[in-house]
């Protein structure tokens, strides 16, 4: 029988590679194709979607099987814990500012164009949002393997 704590382990990497890596490779769709003149709809409509059925939910996931393995091993003052805590709060906050620049983004898609500079201050607004929040994974991610301090 498999230990619940490598259970909950492989689930977590596994929620992170779906949920997360599906968030890094919108991305990179969303640069190259958001500002087309034919598709832009359809993909800025796909990330949107993808963000609500699978960033999202598994951005929790990662949350709970977390803190259940902390549950399990580890003591939840230690500092390492704490910081990706805190990171995942400023993840959220930063996802959902991303999620108001994309609404704000397709409804100036389709009312001002894609070459209009409300729709590219508000596209580079986005890109910067997106950054900052592959930013927090990747800082996250850093104290997950490495869990530096006591």
């Amino acid at each position: 029988m498999i230990p619940e704590y490598l259970l909950l382990k492989y689930l977590h990497i596994l929620i992170a590679i779906v949920a997360l890596g599906t968030s890094a490779g919108l991305g990179i769709v969303l640069e190259f194709y958001g500002n087309h003149p034919a598709h832009g709809t359809y993909v800025l409509g796909m990330i949107k979607r993808t963000v609500a059925f699978f960033v999202l939910p598994g951005y929790v996931l990662v949350l709970v099987t977390g803190l259940w393995m902390v549950h399990l091993a580890w003591p939840l003052t230690g500092r390492w814990i704490l910081a990706a805590l805190a990171l995942w709060g400023g993840g959220v906050v930063i996802l959902g500012l991303f999620l108001a620049v994309l609404r704000r983004q397709s409804r100036l898609f389709d009312s001002e164009g894609p070459a209009s500079a409300p729709y590219l201050r508000t596209a580079a607004l986005g890109r910067a949002l997106g950054g900052g929040f592959g930013l927090v994974v990747v800082v996250i991610l850093y104290f997950m393997v490495f869990k530096p301090g006591p």
